[in-house]
C-alpha cells in the first residue's frame, strides 16, 4: 500500500533556538565513516560547535594522515570502541547495508547517554535491525540528511552540504522524547531543518525521489552509443551526473529498499511504453500533452 503523497502541509517539522547551555552536551563527536557525509558532519559541527573535540574512524594510515591534516577531525581512532568510547553523539556514516552492525557495535562501547545516529538513504530495514538489540535501540535514531554529491570521499567534504538542506529523522514508538530532542538539534546544528517520519514513509517517498531516478540516470548513461558520446551536451551531462556516485553505495541503497524501487520502476516502464505507443501511433497531441504536464510538474517543485 502506498502512503500518503508527501506535501509541505505532511512533514513534521520541528525547530529549536540553540544556545550554548543546550549545546554543551555535545563535548565529544565520533564519525564512523569520514568519507563526503561524514566528513562534512564532521566541519559542519566544527563550524557550529568549535570547542567540541571530534573524532574519525580511519583505520589505515593513509587515511588517518589525510584526516590529520585536513582537520576535518581533530583525532582519528582505529577501532569503533576506541573512537566511540567518550562520546556524546555517534555519527554512522557507513553503506547502507553495513549501518545497523556498525551502530549496534557503537552502542555497545559508547556511554549511557550516547546519542547514535545515521546518515542512511534507506532507514526502515536498519531501524528494524537495530530494534533487536536493546541498548543500540535504546541510543540510536535514525536520520537521512538529503544532501549529497556525486563525488566521494573525505577530500570532497565541505561545511556548509547539509545548510537548508531537509533531514528526515525516524523515530519509532519506543524513541526516548528527550534523545529525540537532541537528534534535532544535533541536526540543526550542521545547518539542517529537521522533519519527521515513519521509517517506511522515508524509503517509499525516498524511492521515488533519489532511488529510481539514479538508476534512470544510470540506464541513460549505460545504453548510449560510443559512436553518439562525442555529441553530449549539457542535456546528456545533467540528466547523466548522478550515474557518477559510488557503485558499491548504490548497490547496496538498491538491496535494502528493492521493493519500493521495483515499484517505481515498474511505473517507469508503464510510462515508457505510453511514450513508445504515442511516438509508433504519430499521437503528436498525446506526446504534446505529455511534455506539458511534465513541465508543469518540474516548474512546481522546489
Amino acid at each position: 500500500m502506498r502512503v500518503p503523497p508527501l506535501t509541505s502541509q505532511s512533514l513534521r517539522y520541528h525547530s529549536f533556538m540553540s544556545t550554548t547551555a543546550e549545546n554543551e552536551w555535545l563535548r565529544q563527536v565520533t564519525v564512523l565513516g569520514v568519507g563526503l557525509l561524514g566528513g562534512s558532519v564532521a566541519l559542519s559541527l566544527r563550524r557550529a560547535l568549535p570547542q567540541t573535540r571530534l573524532v574519525g574512524l580511519a583505520r589505515n594510515a593513509e587515511k588517518r594522515r589525510f584526516l590529520a591534516s585536513s582537520g576535518i577531525v581533530d583525532v582519528t581512532a582505529e577501532t569503533i570502541a576506541e573512537a566511540c568510547q567518550q562520546s556524546d553523539a555517534v555519527v554512522v556514516a557507513s553503506p547502507v547495508d553495513r549501518i545497523a552492525e556498525i551502530a549496534i557495535l557503537a552502542a555497545e562501547s559508547s556511554p549511557a547517554h550516547c546519542l547514535i545516529t545515521d546518515v542512511g538513504s534507506t532507514k526502515r530495514q536498519i531501524v528494524a535491525s537495530v530494534g533487536e538489540e536493546p541498548e543500540a535501540s535504546r541510543k540510536f535514531i535514525a536520520a537521512h540528511p538529503i544532501a549529497g554529491s556525486e563525488k566521494s570521499g573525505p577530500e570532497n567534504a565541505i561545511n556548509t552540504l547539509f545548510d537548508e538542506k531537509l533531514v528526515v529523522i525516524t523515530p519509532t514508538e519506543t524513541t526516548s522524547p528527550e534523545l529525540l530532542e537532541k537528534a534535532h538539534q544535533f541536526w540543526q546544528l550542521t545547518g539542517g531543518q529537521t522533519c519527521e517520519m515513519t521509517p517506511s514513509e522515508h524509503d517509499t517517498h525516498l524511492a521515488a525521489i533519489s532511488h529510481m531516478p539514479h538508476l534512470v540516470s544510470a540506464l541513460v548513461a549505460k545504453i548510449v552509443s560510443p559512436e553518439a558520446l562525442p555529441m553530449a551536451g549539457s542535456g546528456w551531462r545533467d540528466i547523466t551526473r548522478v550515474a557518477a556516485g559510488d557503485p558499491t553505495i548504490w548497490a547496496a541503497i538498491c538491496s535494502e529498499n528493492r521493493a519500493a524501487i521495483g515499484s517505481e520502476l515498474k511505473q517507469v516502464a508503464e510510462e515508457l511504453e505510453r511514450l513508445r505507443q504515442m511516438l509508433q501511433d504519430t499521437d503528436d497531441a498525446a506526446l504534446y500533452q505529455w511534455l506539458t504536464e511534465a513541465k508543469k510538474i518540474k516548474e512546481q517543485s522546489p
